[in-house]
């Protein structure tokens, strides 16, 4: 369900990171107590509290807990829209009265009560966190124009996205920029240089897409409101990859967990890289000093270019969760899960996450809108980042 809210609500792709980690953490939190060994993430992750516990002389209903605190996270921390409103309370009426069919009511009520106390912390940490003073600062953010390799909007009249996120606090990570790759390489137009090559790759590539590199950029492109943004994607793998490995509640609830901190904390770290480096977009080089008429396959987003959010949220995303499902074939139907059929996306099969990950990530050098340097250091950077999550947050004893 969140990522259909997260989709109808038009939630930009780090604000969908944040909301994600939220709900795999809350649903992990949820069912931990019912699982053998498992450890809090109170303590693990940036300021996050103590979780209520349980009666232990009592029974309890995991599932229904997952239900009082979904209820409470998700009305905490989505829009407040009406359709969103009614979206989360018909889920959970539906959801208590499945469990009630084959679990005594009062364990049922006893479960939601305890859900919704864990459900509250996380609402009271989330709201902690800045990023609701980092959007409500966005808009009257004003793009620098000091240098002529500056970010310029290439949509007129459309507002930066979320320049500040990178002042939101990470979760798994000490700091958002732990693991920031450097630029290697020196703005210049000279066609001798290793930035106009660059470019030129971009213009070249563009100009002779095949229709297998067109369908690659369009499965991944998940454009915020059309789509539950790009880690709404890797979320929805996480999901299939459960489903076909038969994992039960326990272990699902693990998964979500660390790849919803894996997203959020990608998205915090890509962000406060790109409003630091402020590098312009390809389309706006190629314009500029190449060909005026050339345009991208795929329109270029309202933030600067380095690194790439795709690169950096994939492999983040996909070396969590090769930790956990091991290298894995898999198909993702994330598009005919959600109906995205406009334009047509069908299932895409994959022998590994990694190449996933690639996959992804080269899609928006198809797309027109990443230079090479930009998604191979995203590429890095996702890598140092997984690297850095699994070191520190730990859901078993080691």
């Amino acid at each position: 369900m969140l990522y259909e809210r997260v989709e109808a609500e038009a939630v930009s792709a780090p604000g969908g990171g944040r909301l994600y980690a939220y709900g795999g953490i809350a649903v992990y939190e949820a069912v931990r107590p019912g699982i053998s060994g498992a450890l809090s993430l109170s303590g693990q992750l940036t300021n996050m509290p103590a979780m209520p516990t349980p009666d232990s002389t009592q029974e309890y209903d995991w599932a229904a807990s997952v239900t009082g605190t979904m209820a409470v996270v998700l009305t905490g921390i989505l829009p407040t829209t009406p359709d969103t409103t009614k979206a989360i309370t018909d889920l959970r009426t539906k959801q208590v009265a499945a469990r009630k069919e084959t679990v005594d009511a009062e364990i049922v009520d006893r479960s939601l009560a305890y859900g919704e106390s864990v459900g509250k912390q996380i609402v009271d940490w989330a709201n902690a966190d800045n990023a609701r003073e980092s959007h409500a600062k966005a808009k009257d953010y004003v793009v620098p124009a000091n240098i002529p390799s500056d970010w310029v909007v290439t949509t007129p009249g459309r507002p930066p996205v979320e320049p500040y996120w990178g002042s939101v606090r990470p979760f798994g990570l000490p700091s958002s920029d732990i693991c920031n790759v450097p630029l290697d390489m020196e703005f210049s137009t000279d066609p001798a240089s290793t930035f106009y090559a660059q470019a030129n790759e971009v213009k070249t590539v563009g100009e002779k897409l095949t229709d297998e590199q067109k369908a690659i950029a369009q499965f991944w492109v998940d454009t915020p409101g059309e789509t539950g943004t790009p880690a709404g994607h890797w979320v929805s793998i996480t999901a299939q990859l459960i489903k076909q490995t038969g994992r039960k509640l326990d272990k699902a609830a693990e998964a979500l967990a660390m790849v919803g901190i894996a997203v959020g904390d990608a998205f915090i770290a890509c962000w406060d890289l790109k409003y630091k480096i402020m590098l312009m977009r390809p389309e706006t080089f190629i314009q500029k000093y190449i060909r005026r008429s050339w345009r991208p396959y795929i329109q270029t987003p309202i933030f600067p270019e380095y690194v790439s959010g795709h690169s950096v949220v994939s492999e983040t995303a996909a070396q969590v969760l090769t930790s956990i499902f091991g290298t894995i074939a898999f198909k993702d139907s994330t598009h005919q899960i959600y109906n995205h059929n406009d334009p047509p996306r069908p299932p895409r099969s994959f022998t590994s996450l990694e190449a996933a990950a690639q996959e992804a990530a080269i899609s928006r050098l198809y797309g027109g809108i990443h230079f090479r340097v930009g998604i191979e250091n995203g590429l890095k950077q996702g890598r140092c980042l997984a690297a850095t999550i699994l070191s520190r947050v730990h859901l078993h004893a080691q």
